[in-house]
């Protein structure tokens, strides 16, 4: 019972916090008290919901009906002459980059992948992917080796799979094939969110409210600090009240109608829904019988002299002690600018702190980010747009370096070893190497792009691009009408495909690549190796069964 009461508990918070989060740092207007701080907060919140998320409806559309996607690993020189020690001295001069290039769509239950893969800017093959939703099946073609498909189921039989988690599989790979079909619309979420924040906010007794100053980094603002406080009984009342709202809640039965091909679908799954909140109801009356604890969970936020929210904590108070497990703190002077974002849980802690300044709409600063009290990483960053033209489409740039751990001399010279040695030896590992993140966007073109370079003492190794858009979409075959596909579960019909493929082309392209004739003649001879060998098994067994049917003719005859 007492278990059940922690889990609650937990839980309780966890919905406090995010819901809380959520409102971030708007506008709390004349706020004088806690939960007025909360619901003006809150009502901005809501107000933006409905552009934000059609925007981001529409985009997904978008999307799914076509995007295209490059990944680029480019090798520097640092990183050649890296990979050519590890490899005995081999000459690697050749190796420049190694690209995917894919269009993607998903439509009529299909989500289609159609990649070419390139090597030093040339093409090697084309690899396409088509996974048919309805009947949960994956198709594998790579043109440049033969025409035909491999097929696969998406989980194969030999996964222990019930039925129920086959058909959650089905559901689940169906739901995204069109995640607007399951998605609310804007006006359910907003009224959603207002209705189920009000409930929560409601619940809180105020606490103290006294002018306090947010400090981090040395950036300071004066600002009021209004507490919230909830007790482990009124934990209790919120979650009943959530539960009892949302049992007969329309939005959320009219959500259950949108989910269901069928109306006798819908309504058994709507009934299941009400009574595990019966259910848990029942629970929460049985748990509750004899509660003592005097935990109580607190909600603190900062608003500055503009009405606006510049930090938030939540924490456990037990007694007059409160222990904070979040902080936020984004306290401001004219165009400089801190972050403070903290959690802590039992003895261990995350915090991401540093300051910058903004001007033009780029801001330049330097964070630390700190695991349990030590400087872990240390972050860089250069001309970030803090209001990009177009939500999402940022431009910037993060230099990323690993500070040396330090260490406790007197513990070195007594040769003691203590738990944090090995942290230590972790962070030392990386003490040298770095990484420098780029982002490239045009809004107008709809493109964005990220580099990410990894370094070694300054001199780069090599770099990943990654690059998004919209594109026209993938033409889809139909699958019923394909001319070879090969079982990828039945041994025998995946030898006939191996045997089936001319690897020519493949091999040409890899010599245009640049590849050396010497390495390219090793490769050849290693797929060959591979093809025979797969096929071998087959063969033995073909001539297995005819010296049993010889076998078997000759004591016939004896």
């Amino acid at each position: 019972m007492n278990r059940t009461r922690q889990i609650l508990k937990k839980s309780a918070a966890a919905v406090l916090c995010a819901s809380l989060i959520l409102s971030g740092s708007s506008t709390a207007f004349a706020a004088g008290s806690y939960q007025e701080t909360e619901k003006a907060a809150l009502n901005k919140l809501t107000e933006g919901i409905p552009e934000t998320w059609d925007t981001y409806l529409e985009n997904y559309k978008k999307s799914a009906a076509g995007s295209k996607s490059n990944m680029t690993l480019k090798v520097e020189d640092t990183g050649r002459a890296l990979i050519g020690a590890l490899m005995g001295g081999t000459d690697v001069s050749w190796l420049q980059s190694i690209s995917l290039d894919s269009n993607i769509s998903i439509k009529d239950g299909v989500e289609a992948i159609v990649s070419s893969v390139l090597l030093n800017d040339n093409k090697l093959c084309d690899f396409n992917v088509y996974m048919d939703l309805a009947n949960m099946m994956e198709y594998i073609q790579i043109p440049e080796l033969t025409d035909s498909y491999m097929k696969a189921p998406v989980s194969s039989d030999s996964e222990e799979n019930s039925e129920e988690a086959q058909q959650f599989l089905n559901t689940y790979m169906t739901t995204l094939s069109d995640l607007t079909s399951v998605l609310p619309d804007s006006k359910t979420l907003s009224t959603l969110l207002d209705r189920y924040g009000n409930i929560i906010i409601d619940s809180f007794e105020e606490g103290s409210s006294v002018e306090e100053s947010v400090s981090v980094d040395g950036i300071s603002e004066e600002c009021t600090a209004y507490e919230g406080i909830i007790s482990e009984k009124s934990a209790y009342t919120i979650v009943e009240k959530v539960l009892t709202t949302a049992k007969d809640d329309e939005e959320i039965k009219a959500l259950f109608d949108q989910w269901s091909d069928d109306a006798s679908n819908e309504e058994n799954q709507y009934k299941d829904f009400q009574n595990l909140i019966t259910d848990a109801l029942d629970d929460m009356n049985r748990d509750d019988e004899g509660s003592t604890e005097n935990e109580a969970f607190s909600s603190k936020v900062w608003v500055n002299g503009d009405g606006k929210i510049v930090g938030r904590q939540f924490g456990i108070t037990d007694g007059t002690d409160t222990t904070p497990v979040f902080t936020w703190k984004a306290p401001s002077e004219g165009e400089d600018s801190a972050l403070l974002l903290e959690l802590a849980a039992d003895d261990s802690s995350f915090t991401f702190t540093g300051s910058g300044k903004t001007a033009d709409g780029l801001l330049n600063g330097d964070y630390i980010l700190a695991v349990n009290g030590t400087e872990t990483v240390d972050i860089n960053v250069e001309n970030l747009e803090t209001k990009p033209a177009k939500a999402g489409y940022y431009n910037g740039t993060f230099n990323i370096s690993f500070p040396a751990a330090e260490t406790d001399s007197s513990d070195s010279e007594a040769g003691e070893s203590t738990e944090d040695d090995t942290d230590t030896s972790a962070t030392d590992m990386l003490a040298g190497f770095g990484a420098v993140i780029k982002l490239t966007s045009d809004a107008d073109a709809d493109t964005s792009t990220l580099d990410l370079t990894v370094t070694t003492s300054g001199a780069a190794l090599a770099t990943l691009s990654i690059t998004g858009s919209y594109g026209e979409g993938v033409e889809i075959p139909d699958f019923a009408s394909l001319d070879k596909t090969y079982d990828a579960t039945d041994d025998e019909a995946m030898t006939e495909y191996l045997t089936e493929i001319n690897w020519d082309t493949f091999l040409a392209n890899v010599k245009a690549a640049g590849v050396p004739d010497e390495l390219a003649t090793q490769l050849e001879d290693v797929l060959k190796a591979a093809v025979e060998s797969a096929s071998q098994p087959a063969e033995e067994e073909n001539a297995d069964t005819e010296t049993d049917t010889d076998t078997t003719a000759e004591d016939d005859a004896a």
